[in-house]
């Protein structure tokens, strides 16, 4: 793995797409300031990073395997940093509010405490682009780190489709680079096109494409009674945030048109059909606190948009005055199962939970039936054991955390259904759940010091907690 300076320098040149487009749409707009804050970040971070990179190629030095998450831990604070100058020139945000602006946008929590109505357009497409290539360094990260080590579980046995060895078994960042880019691009361009053809406005079209493929919460717009105004653009932006929450392997196989390999990736298969399931549960348990209005048909599509949504870690709310239809509970619980492996998705991933699942009806077989040989169990298979362990060890971690996450929140004068809902959307980068809950401190404002651990929530679960645990940890997993 390419050195320390090298990976932070190569995530700088990254980020410049940010800075330029805020400076094209300020251009467009005839917006001198905005165009004059993105244009000295653009050159600023451009000369930067070309003097970085020239200097850690200079003294080149491979990562050990210890310091892989290291690395991942200081790209993700790195991106954030670089974020955070526009919100204070700008949106004169205050240096924690810059902090939870950028860690917002760069986690594709999507959650702002500036109304869309005061945005300027430069910023809108800067907080968008920001979150979309957050989205690609999740997928960068999930192949070269957390699927490439096995953190908490994580298959990988079909890494080989996106991840490309080279001597020493020392993956090639710019061929995996390639191959996780052309499926992430492809299928925006194509969420663009296919919201275009059913009408939807194109500056509106892009922001969704992005928003949806990078499972980001965010709305450039204020929204007339539904997200798009358009029921074909909103069935349209359903599809592409599975594809959003779906594992780039898959999609992989599917543009390199190796259909038995597809077919052997259960894991966004099943994960297709557990979404119709939650959404014939969630609209079910829906009908008992949430009576169906006048239209029957409209209330229904609406309750499947916000739990699609909400299992995809999208976080988008069909009506964000209307709020939310179905019950908290149930979301909460979709938003903790999340994606699948492999994808820009947040939560504890469906692979872990099916896994959890078998290793759990396994054990109850082994209760009722002691002596019985089991297939599939703990006791058959080292690798096995050792999966779901890991499974586990990722699930209980993740509980514990939130429940200390939430106690901290608690602390701050937020109320218990209000924190738990927070610290669940921050962990999990479901932005309605934080949106909806964020005002919840008696007399209506929002603590620095909440605003600040919502920002190390964020960072902790986008990152993955395992990832932290690895890195200051002596046994380094």
């Amino acid at each position: 793995m390419p050195s320390i300076g090298v990976l932070l320098a190569l995530v700088l040149m990254g980020f410049t797409i940010a800075t330029l487009s805020g400076l094209g749409v300020g251009l467009l707009n005839g917006d001198a300031q905005a165009a004059e804050v993105f244009g000295i970040l653009s050159l600023a971070y451009g000369i930067f990073s070309v003097f970085l990179y020239l200097v850690a190629t200079s003294q080149p030095k491979q990562f050990r395997r210890a310091g892989v998450f290291v690395g991942a831990i200081a790209m993700w604070i790195t991106l954030i940093l670089a974020a955070m100058p526009a919100f204070i020139m700008l949106e004169q945000a205050h240096p924690i509010v810059a902090f939870f602006e950028a860690t917002s946008a760069s986690t594709t929590l999507g959650t702002s405490l500036v109304p869309v109505s005061q945005m300027s357009a430069s910023m809108i497409f800067y907080r968008a682009m920001t979150a979309w290539l957050g989205g690609f360094m999740t997928l960068m990260l999930a192949v070269y780190v957390i699927g490439r080590y096995g953190v908490g579980g994580t298959p990988n046995r079909d890494l080989r489709f996106v991840l490309h060895g080279a001597s020493r078994g020392n993956p090639r960042l710019g061929a995996t680079f390639v191959e996780v880019a052309i499926p992430y691009f492809t299928a925006s361009i194509l969420c663009v096109i296919a919201l275009m053809l059913v009408g939807v406005e194109p500056a509106r079209a892009v922001l969704a494409s992005m928003n949806a493929l990078s499972t980001n919460g965010f709305s450039g717009w204020v929204s007339q009674g539904s997200y798009l105004d358009n029921r074909f653009g909103e069935t349209i932006l359903m599809i592409f945030m599975f594809i959003g929450a779906s594992s780039i392997i898959w999609q992989r196989t599917i543009s390199s048109r190796q259909f038995f390999q597809t077919h052997q990736q259960g894991e966004s298969r099943n994960y297709l059909f557990i979404i119709f399931g939650v959404i014939i549960a969630g609209i079910t348990l829906s009908l008992a606190n949430f009576p169906l209005g006048g239209n029957v048909a409209d209330d229904l599509f609406n309750r499947a948009f916000d739990i699609v949504a909400t299992i995809t870690t999208t976080g988008i709310v069909h009506n964000v005055s209307a709020g939310f239809s179905v019950p908290i509970l149930f979301l909460i619980g979709l938003a903790l199962v999340g994606g699948c492996s492999y994808s820009t998705a947040g939560g504890l991933k469906i692979f872990r939970v099916l896994a959890m699942v078998r290793h759990s009806k396994n054990e109850i077989l082994r209760l009722v039936y002691p002596s019985q040989f089991i297939p599939g169990s703990v006791d058959t298979d080292e690798t096995v054991f050792n999966s779901t362990k890991a499974n586990w060890s990722a699930f209980f971690s993740a509980v514990i955390f939130i429940v200390f996450a939430m106690a901290i929140l608690a602390v701050f004068g937020h109320e218990f259904t209000a924190a738990l809902t927070i610290s669940v959307g921050a962990f999990t980068s479901v932005g309605s759940l934080v949106s909806q809950n964020l005002f919840s401190v008696e007399g209506g404002g929002v603590p620095y010091v909440s605003l600040l651990w919502i920002s190390i929530i964020g960072i902790v679960g986008r990152v993955e907690l395992l990832v932290l645990l690895a890195a200051f940890s002596k046994n380094r997993w």
